[in-house]
């Protein structure tokens, strides 16, 4: 879908020269065979439409959205180090491949890379990045501690995946200079798109449909939270009923902005692609039998 989208285009064409300007070297074929991995860039995405949405360029935005990538890139690698993932966007993981000390370095090269990207823009831009970043950390250890309630899930949720969304959104705002109430609200945006989509990600991985990975490991998730309680088709609908809720709470963070209906649009579409086609999968008689 965003593939007719020029700033999805422009992400890509940066990725590209990135991988281009790798050095020849054992880590510089580890890091471009992770960024030449296929990806909607829905987290650079997200940053520069937000900032396009209050007057700002997607050339302005450019460095800031390519460090998200860098650091989401980054926070794949080393969660299938911690999951010992086999499988990653269909095709062997990192860790698979080069083996578990190549991988780590890798994923430190594409932090350390993302911090120097966003160390041309703000102090406060800067600090809404690098707090996303130890919010990520937070929520892979709170993973790997394993939820027993909604709230443990929803709390490790909120770091270790909704933290980058929203990020995502407040610094693009932040860098096109919307007012504080603007950049709330895209805060709020990609928070709620964040949680839907992870608990859209773990339902599919509870109802078994083919989501492109695999790991060894597996997290305890939302739906096995309230299968322990409900009947399974009870606990996916469950789970149905709040991406929804929370599909519907990012849309409705946009109407209360002052940016341009156009990118609002854009972003309001991005919401429908992270989620509306998953939840199809999920309502199907065969998923839920």
């Amino acid at each position: 879908m965003f593939s007719g989208w020029d700033e999805y285009h422009i992400i890509n064409r940066q990725l590209a020269q990135m991988v281009r300007s790798l050095p020849d070297s054992p880590l510089g074929e580890i890091i471009g065979y992770v960024l030449s991995a296929p990806g909607k860039r829905v987290r650079p995405l997200i940053l520069i439409l937000s900032a396009q949405a209050h007057g700002g360029t997607a050339e302005q935005a450019a460095n800031a959205a390519l460090a998200v990538e860098l650091v989401h890139a980054a926070s794949l690698v080393h969660d299938d180090i911690l999951d010992q993932g086999i499988k990653r966007r269909g095709t062997q993981s990192a860790l698979e491949r080069f083996g578990p000390e190549a991988a780590l370095l890798a994923g430190d090269w594409l932090i350390s890379r993302s911090i120097e990207l966003i160390s041309h823009y703000s102090q406060p831009a800067i600090a809404a990045f690098s707090q996303a970043c130890m919010d990520m950390s937070e929520g892979e250890l709170m993973d790997l501690s394993a939820a027993s309630s909604p709230d443990d899930y929803y709390q490790c949720i909120s770091k270790k995946t909704a933290s980058l969304f929203s990020a995502s959104a407040k610094i693009g705002g932040m860098l096109s200079g919307a007012g504080e109430r603007d950049v709330a609200i895209l805060e709020s945006y990609g928070t709620h798109l964040g949680l839907g989509y992870q608990v859209l990600d773990d339902l599919e991985e509870f109802l078994g449909l083919d989501q492109g990975k695999s790991s060894k490991k597996t997290s305890v998730t939302l739906p096995l939270i309230y299968c322990s309680r409900h009947q399974d088709d009870a606990a996916a609908q469950m789970c149905i009923n709040i991406i929804e809720e929370h599909s519907r709470l990012a849309k409705d963070a946009l109407n209360h902005s002052s940016g341009q209906a156009l990118m609002h649009r854009r972003l309001e579409s991005i919401v429908d692609e992270m989620t509306s086609r998953g939840l199809e999968r999920c309502r199907s008689p065969k998923s839920l039998c």
